[in-house]
């Protein structure tokens, strides 16, 4: 189920949703007053175009004024489709964990404590927010997000970056110094955040050098700033040619073994697999695998998808897949990484030829190399590519007996 299709739906809700200030709308024919000439005209006129900021009542855009935590936040949901009513951001509320006092799995609370009866909580950004993943209240003093303060670089940094699933990069030791005159103004643990924001050519230094972490930003350095996160997000969206055909192809293991049918119980072309294609590399949703891979399992009669327990970690950016047969077996995978685990407790490393990507809060995983294809699906999500009829046989595999789905 392509989740982010439908989280288009809330953006013309969206436009209506929004204070003064962020969505008034204006007449596009007539453009924005203050914009002629403006450095970034472009890039605002585009952001206006695709419906996630607009001008003032009065006409005008503001560019120069500095823009708000809140107002950014909402920026940011709005622009990667993870609005108040998006299907996304409803999966991550109801499947949301965190570790509890013992380091237990529990369902996930955020609380901020000076939010109540602002509007970004009353519209529904916060939570959006919040179980996307994208604010989180330990990092602000008292869990207070002082929603109204201006915000700075450096929290542009990590917001964009978590939208870009680069929360495990972010947190891996910068290796060398940063490429900055005022680095030692970078606190430690913003450093990783800030060279991947970077690194993504979201974020820049300043002629003189510096980066300037704490200097705030204006409308139009937001807006920009977006456009930036959205070219590298978007990168290869739909990129395969529309003769390309996706077939998906279901077989289980023989009971109690790690051995694999070689009975095909079901094969059939899909349209349901949102895919991405960078550099040679064929990236698909994981949950629009598993929602094909469950249809299947259902359509084949194995009633074990009614035990299939998924879990969203939002601080981490992970995803856990876990069959509850008693055997605990469990699939974990993160964003920004190339290494994803199966076996109780995971513990059994395996490995992608490249990082799972992230796109509109959902998770991509690499499932295609077509500079090294296979020619037949194997475990992992690994599908073949056949060149001559321009076909992508995608493996469903279940485990059977010993509660594992690849």
């Amino acid at each position: 189920m392509k989740h982010w299709k439908k989280g288009l739906c809330g953006l013309l809700a969206a436009v209506l949703m929004a204070p003064a200030g962020l969505a008034a709308p204006v007449n596009g024919e007539k453009g924005l007053s203050d914009l002629e000439g403006h450095w970034a005209q472009k890039e605002v006129e585009a952001a206006v175009a695709s419906g996630w900021v607009d001008g003032y009542p009065d006409g005008s855009f503001k560019p120069e004024k500095s823009i708000t935590r809140a107002e950014f936040t909402k920026m940011l949901l709005d622009a990667i489709h993870l609005t108040p009513d998006s299907e996304t951001v409803a999966w991550m509320k109801a499947h949301a964990k965190m570790k509890d006092i013992w380091g237990r799995p529990t369902a996930y609370t955020p609380k901020l404590y000076d939010m109540s009866g602002h509007w970004l909580t009353s519209q529904g950004w916060l939570d959006a927010a919040l179980y996307s993943g994208m604010v989180v209240p330990d990092d602000y003093n008292g869990k207070n997000f002082r929603p109204e303060k201006a915000i700075a670089r450096y929290e542009i940094a990590l917001m964009t970056d978590r939208a870009l699933g680069l929360v495990y990069p972010a947190s891996q030791p910068v290796e060398g110094e940063l490429p900055f005159t005022d680095k030692e103004e970078i606190l430690d643990w913003m450093k990783g955040y800030v060279n991947e924001s970077v690194k993504a050519g979201v974020l820049k230094g300043y002629p003189d050098g510096s980066f300037q972490p704490n200097k705030t930003s204006t409308r139009a350095e937001a807006v920009v700033m977006i456009q930036r996160m959205l070219e590298e997000m978007e990168e290869g969206i739909d990129a395969l040619d529309s003769a390309t055909t996706i077939r998906v192809q279901y077989r289980e293991s023989i009971p109690y073994t790690h051995e694999i049918s070689d009975t095909i119980l079901q094969e059939r072309e899909t349209d349901q697999i949102q895919l991405q294609v960078i550099d040679n590399i064929v990236y698909a949703s994981l949950n629009d695998l598993y929602d094909v891979q469950i249809e299947m399992m259902q359509e084949n009669g194995n009633t074990q998808w009614e035990i299939i327990g998924f879990e969203w970690w939002p601080i981490e950016q992970k995803f856990y897949v876990e069959p509850m047969d008693g055997f605990y077996w469990e699939f974990q995978y993160q964003a920004g990484d190339t290494t994803y685990y199966w076996g109780k407790w995971s513990v059994h490393p395996s490995y992608f030829c490249e990082p799972v990507r992230f796109l509109y809060g959902e998770l991509m995983v690499p499932i295609c190399d077509f500079s090294h294809p296979k020619e037949e699906p194997q475990e992992g999500w690994q599908a073949a590519w056949d060149a001559e009829t321009q076909t992508l046989t995608v493996p469903m595999f279940y485990y059977n007996g010993w509660g594992m789905i690849s």
